[in-house]
């Protein structure tokens, strides 16, 4: 079984980022079934997204491979697949979650954003389908392995601008953890956070549809 711990999340997925939806798609690809989690949206409103659970990660990266080579996305842009993948509805404004995304891809893939997904060689293709896997925070849930829940984090503290411990929820206990300890957590997938690596240092950042963590301060 796959699961891709993203909102796009609980599998290798689409419509939100990386994330395929339940839905036809999926079923035609290979799904095997479907996960969902509700989050706060822009206007502070529950949502629901429900995603497609694949049986291994080659068949849900097929699917997703699939999705991007059909006519509908192979005529966008690096800088408009964002709004399409994420759902955003045509004559909408951008969402943050669109912006987020296409700022990502721009800086990440390295590919000119006005160039379409019909024009990219196999090997800028495939930079982009793994760029987009990295932004997701994709990973497998190998099957046969014992589940453990996930933690969530439900606040922070922060000194200078940056967050120097985390509060995390594991239901019906919470605690506090230090930086690097929740850092830890989430490379070892046992922790709800995008782990981002760069030259100056490590952190964490929230999966897109979430809240950021500058709004979680205690």
């Amino acid at each position: 079984m796959v699961l891709a711990m993203s909102p796009t999340a609980f599998s290798h997925s689409i419509s939100s980022s990386n994330n395929l939806a339940k839905g036809a798609h999926a079923s035609q690809h290979g799904a095997i079934g479907s996960a969902s989690y509700i989050v706060k949206n822009e206007e502070g409103e529950d949502q629901e997204y429900i995603f497609a659970i694949f049986p291994s990660y080659e068949v849900g990266r097929a699917a997703m491979v699939a999705l991007l080579k059909e006519e509908r996305y192979l005529k966008l842009t690096l800088e408009t697949l964002p709004r399409k993948y994420t759902g955003v509805k045509d004559g909408k404004p951008d969402t943050k979650e669109a912006v987020a995304y296409r700022d990502f891809l721009k800086k990440s893939t390295k590919i000119d954003m006005n160039r379409t997904i019909r024009s990219l060689s196999d090997d800028e293709f495939n930079t982009l389908i793994k760029k987009m896997e990295n932004y997701e925070g994709w990973h497998p849930w190998p099957e046969g392995e014992e589940y453990t829940p996930i933690q969530k984090i439900g606040g922070v503290k922060m000194n200078n601008h940056r967050v120097t411990s985390y509060l995390i929820l594991n239901s019906p206990e919470q605690r506090w953890v230090t930086r690097e300890e929740a850092i830890n957590l989430a490379e070892n997938h046992l922790l709800r956070a995008v782990v981002v690596h760069n030259k100056k240092c490590t952190y964490l950042r929230p999966f897109p549809h979430e809240t950021p963590y500058k709004n979680l301060v205690c």
